[in-house]
């Protein structure tokens, strides 16, 4: 939604946006691992909490940022605060809860999350146009600050017993697994085109006048 404004106000060439864009996924996807050893040594709720703090950090280095290496820099601490996030949840979930339970549980807690692809668009598009895109990122890194204290003030701390890790094969990697790659691959693909180039690319071909929150919005309710 913001890239295009970044890229002007910060005067980024396109492979400067590319990298900028690119950072957030990076970090994301090489710190899934990392989260998840985590996890099983120290439980969700600190790694979680502590990582969304950088990720509101980063948030707040973003709109500060003057040219392309804050913004980078930035971009690069957002990803790192919603690494842990999704995972986070359903590892938290499994732990808890029978399977059946976790399931269900996980599935309304991403349905809810959802409810922020549908939402966020348009209402982002005209905060933008009243008040600029570094005070939507400003009001992001607050909302992140808030979350990553309420996941420290009321989440339960538990790590994995032995029978679980047991259960799960002791944290081993299973060749059953593997079918499961493409698809997310798949997924991140489309994921990474809306995120990060569906904008610059809208307002390319469309104009600069161009309502990309109402596109976007009705392209995730079809």
């Amino acid at each position: 939604m913001v890239g295009p404004l970044i890229s002007d106000e910060l005067a980024l060439s396109p492979v400067e946006f590319g990298w900028v864009a690119s950072a957030f996924f990076g970090s994301f996807a090489l710190l899934q691992i990392p989260v998840g050893i985590a996890f099983d040594r120290w439980g969700v709720r600190r790694p979680m909490a502590l990582m969304m703090l950088v990720g509101a950090a980063g948030s707040g280095l973003l709109t500060a940022s003057s040219g392309f290496w804050s913004a980078f820099a930035g971009q690069v601490a957002v990803g790192t605060g919603c690494a842990p996030i999704f995972m986070g949840g359903l590892y938290y979930l499994g732990q808890l809860h029978s399977p059946e339970k976790a399931g269900r549980l996980a599935a309304t807690v991403s349905s809810i999350g959802s409810v922020g692809a549908l939402l966020s668009a348009s209402p982002l598009s005209w905060f933008t146009a009243v008040w600029g895109w570094r005070a939507a990122c400003w009001t992001a890194s607050v909302m992140m600050l808030g979350c990553a204290l309420s996941i420290a003030v009321t989440l339960r701390q538990s790590l994995s017993s032995p029978n679980v890790l047991q259960a799960n094969g002791a944290g081993t990697w299973r060749l059953a697994h593997l079918h499961l790659v493409p698809i997310c691959f798949t997924l991140s693909l489309g994921g990474t085109f809306r995120n990060a180039w569906a904008g610059p690319y809208l307002t390319h071909v469309f104009g600069r006048g161009t309502d990309v929150g109402t596109i976007l919005t009705r392209q995730v309710l079809n």
